[in-house]
């Protein structure tokens, strides 16, 4: 895959992750106006809501992708993804509001009671945006991408922004107000974008058996596999409190920079390596398998040491010094950062339809994270929580790449290959001139 070819798609994606970036530093201004406490609880709703549409995401709309590839199945293919996308949402939702008493004492939470009441309403909203986006996602349309998350993002920060100025930023209800209409606002977008791709019907051969074959293994693995990212929130809560989960959240919107940025490597890396794959174009995977590597590896290890190093103290007069402890947890997460390039694997092991080996892999993860998260409660090492979200990504990326590697038999100095490309074109330049 030549990066040429693709150079429209890079550049919107890479702009839509600048929006990721640009409205986390709104994410401060509501940060800094709201009390450690009422963030904290947010970000309890916000995990939850996340996690619950990935868990879709794996069982109902990865299915889009890799079986929409074919014109002649995407009525079939849309019509099922809807059904159990909004089966399992609404299950989902609508099981936490029926338990949240139990829930609360589970959790030891006692605020859990709000986000199980908002959490349904908050489904409904976010649906229609994760089924469009997936389309959106299919082809491969990073423009539409950057228009539906500008809306997305734009409405919150104008929200954010009247909402201060009226001395309104305060509670709870203010904060999901501004969250709810953005994400009302995107769906209605993404709906509009892709109104043309929007077909239902029954025509077609693609079976709910084998869609849901290759679905719910998938769905298991991101579950799991995002079970440290989104759902730690509630062992800290449990151990240390809603305050520390609210001096957290800040650390990990700050890391989620970096999950931004494989992601927009993931959204040109899954497509592209289920062509080939289907096409049997193995000596391609390899090549797109170690340039995706390689050209990732390097940056983030440089990135991670300034960060080390104090560059990540400049965060603390934007955060104010109430939320100075967001830094050590930032500290923290960003050795996660070192085995992003190598998670990346995840997403050719879908691609190769082989989503019980991710299953086991992800289930691998969470056992050690989440007696890693254990440790740090029982010790009482608030500062060190993040470590559960950082073995986890270590763990899950060496576990995929060592299995990638076996199953497509490329050497380790192939990760280098994307440099040695560079100096061959640098050389050749050099001869034209």
């Amino acid at each position: 895959m030549k990066l040429t070819a693709h150079l429209g798609k890079i550049t919107w994606s890479l702009a839509d992750k600048v929006l990721y970036v640009a409205f986390g530093l709104v994410q401060f201004v509501q940060i800094a106006a709201l009390p450690a406490e009422v963030y904290g609880v947010f970000a309890l709703l916000v995990a939850l809501n996340t996690w619950i549409m990935i868990v879709s995401d794996g069982s109902a709309l990865a299915g889009i992708i890799q079986y929409g590839v074919h014109p002649e199945e995407r009525r079939r293919v849309n019509t099922m993804a809807l059904v159990i996308h909004a089966i399992v949402v609404g299950i989902a939702a609508g099981g936490i509001f029926l338990f949240r008493e139990p829930l609360i004492h589970v959790f030891r939470v006692p605020q859990f009671g709000n986000v199980a009441a908002l959490l349904p309403l908050y489904c409904l909203l976010s649906l229609p945006r994760m089924f469009c986006l997936k389309i959106i996602y299919r082809e491969m349309r990073m423009k539409d991408l950057f228009v539906a998350d500008s809306i997305w993002f734009g409405v919150r920060t104008i929200l954010t922004f009247w909402f201060i100025a009226n001395n309104r930023l305060h509670t709870l209800d203010d904060i999901v107000l501004i969250d709810f209409a953005g994400m009302a606002a995107s769906s209605l977008a993404t709906m509009a974008l892709t109104r043309k791709e929007l077909i239902f019907g029954w025509s077609g051969s693609i079976s709910f058996g084998t869609y849901l074959r290759y679905g719910v293994p998938l769905a298991m693995a991101t579950a799991l596999n995002s079970a440290p990212r989104q759902l730690d929130v509630y062992v800290i809560a449990a151990f240390f409190g809603v305050g520390v989960v609210g001096v957290y959240t800040p650390a990990k919107n700050l890391y989620r920079f970096f999950e931004q940025a494989f992601d927009a490597v993931i959204t040109l890396l899954y497509p592209a390596a289920v062509r080939m794959y289907s096409q049997n174009r193995m000596e391609d995977l390899q090549i797109l398998i170690t340039k995706a590597i390689s050209v990732t590896l390097v940056p983030t290890i440089m990135v991670v040491i300034a960060l080390e190093a104090g560059l990540s103290r400049l965060i603390i007069p934007i955060l104010g010094t109430k939320y100075a402890a967001a830094v050590d947890h930032f500290n923290v997460l960003t050795i996660a950062a070192l085995g992003m390039p190598f998670l990346l694997m995840s997403s050719i092991i879908a691609a190769m339809g082989r989503s019980t080996i991710i299953v086991r892999f992800s289930a691998i993860g969470l056992l050690v994270s989440g007696g890693v998260l254990f440790i740090v409660g029982e010790l009482g090492h608030p500062l060190l929580v993040g470590l559960g979200l950082v073995t986890n990504t270590l763990v899950v990326g060496i576990l995929c790449t060592i299995y990638v590697r076996r199953e497509l038999h490329f050497p380790l100095r192939a990760l280098g290959r994307v440099y040695g490309d560079v100096r061959s074109a640098i050389a050749r330049r050099g001869e034209t001139t």
